[in-house]
């Protein structure tokens, strides 16, 4: 070991590193295995961020081309981005060390969409039309719609019009008789329906634009909490601090970290410094404060770009939100693949595991490598954070 700790070094508790001179020249080797994050601490996992971008930015080209088209998709993916953010406050009651999984950077996508849609329709349709289309809808539920009235005018139509005048009255057989209420009120009927379509659709449009921009200031005050609060711990667990480990020993800087039970059962873990989540902190404050800019700024463009080009593309889009949006998330892909792929500041891949049971007179040493947490190390670690409040519905149970 290249620290040199004295007889009477304190490891952990009362336990002293004399307990262990024996076992360390054995050189015994622990289990090599992999170093995660607790629940909680673990970003976004970069294969989920890479979904994300795979259905917002269809949807983003679509809005800009074709807005109608991309409603009721844009619709989805909000109620996805606000069941999402919910979960993972409650999950993770908004604590500043669990950042990373309920900072609400990518709802400005969703925002960005529903004011499109919520302004856009106003335009087309005038807001008035949407209201009382939407009552009319209302007056009428539960009615039964009525049939067409016997005294209906009706034109008689000449399937083989007879060349000899005279020979109309045996050619009544030919005659069709069509109503025309039907057809008089087609157009009004179908401008009716395609208006009170239009006007739920920003109804739930402008629902969840409010409920998302809650959620984005709940963040933010949230965020500027955690960053002015005292220093933060985070948990990274490992196979390797099981088995009556007490301490772990990192060569180089002789940092000593207790070993502790993780919220996921059958690992140990030891506490660092939250530095990642320290700088998310301060990157989520960044970007909401960003974020609410650019929506008021994209709601002055959609308001005032009407019919304006620029180079052949329509400038009445929330571009702002779009791009954004769209940076936010390949960000977390590439952060996700860096922070998947490396171990945390404060600890190295070569690490002495210090263990020891009541029962024993000495304890033992090993020398243990840790490899980085992966995709699936940080699957595990953000999933259960997101849920960890659903309890036994998503720990599992003891069945008698």
């Amino acid at each position: 070991m290249s620290c040199e700790f004295s007889a009477n070094t304190t490891i952990v508790r009362n336990l002293q590193y004399s307990l262990f001179d024996d076992s360390y020249s054995l050189k015994l080797n622990c289990m090599q295995t992999y170093l995660r994050p607790d629940p909680g601490g673990a970003l976004i996992p970069w294969l989920y961020a890479l979904f994300l971008l795979l259905f917002h930015l269809p949807a983003c080209i679509i809005r800009a081309v074709r807005w109608e088209s991309a409603q009721y998709l844009a619709l989805g993916l909000a109620v996805l981005g606000i069941a999402l953010t919910i979960q993972s406050y409650d999950g993770t009651s908004l604590k500043a060390e669990m950042v990373l999984v309920w900072m609400p950077l990518t709802l400005i996508l969703d925002v960005g969409a529903m004011l499109q849609m919520i302004v856009l329709i106003v335009e087309k349709h005038g807001f008035r039309n949407l209201i009382q289309a939407f009552c009319k809808a209302i007056s009428e539920l539960g009615r039964k719609s009525s049939s067409v009235p016997s005294s209906a005018p009706v034109v008689q139509i000449d399937l083989d019009p007879p060349t000899d005048p005279e020979a109309n009255e045996s050619a009544k057989g030919r005659y069709v008789t069509v109503s025309t209420i039907g057809e008089v009120e087609a157009i009004p009927q179908a401008r009716h329906n395609d208006v009170l379509r239009h006007a739920v659709v920003a109804l739930f449009a402008f629902v969840f634009l409010l409920i998302m921009v809650v959620l984005q200031i709940i963040g933010l005050v949230f965020a500027v909490k955690g960053k002015h609060g005292p220093d933060k711990k985070v948990k990274w667990c490992s196979p390797a601090f099981r088995d009556f480990a007490v301490a772990v020993v990192v060569p180089g800087t002789c940092d000593i970290y207790p070993v502790s039970g993780s919220s996921s059962n059958g690992i140990g873990c030891i506490e660092l410094s939250a530095r990642q989540q320290a700088d998310w902190l301060t990157g989520t404050i960044v970007c909401l404060s960003a974020s609410v800019i650019f929506q008021l700024m994209d709601v002055i463009l959609l308001r005032c770009a009407h019919g304006r080009k620029f180079r052949g593309v329509k400038m009445q889009r929330p571009w702002l939100t779009m791009f954004g949006g769209v940076l936010i998330l390949v960000i977390l892909i590439v952060f996700g693949i860096f922070t998947a792929g490396r171990l945390p500041p404060g600890i190295s891949n070569m690490v002495w595991v210090f263990r020891k049971s009541d029962k024993e007179t000495h304890g033992s040493v090993c020398w243990g490598s840790l490899n980085s947490p992966g995709l699936r190390g940080m699957i595990i670690g953000w999933t259960d954070g997101l849920f960890d409040s659903w309890g036994s519905v998503y720990h599992g149970s003891i069945l008698n």
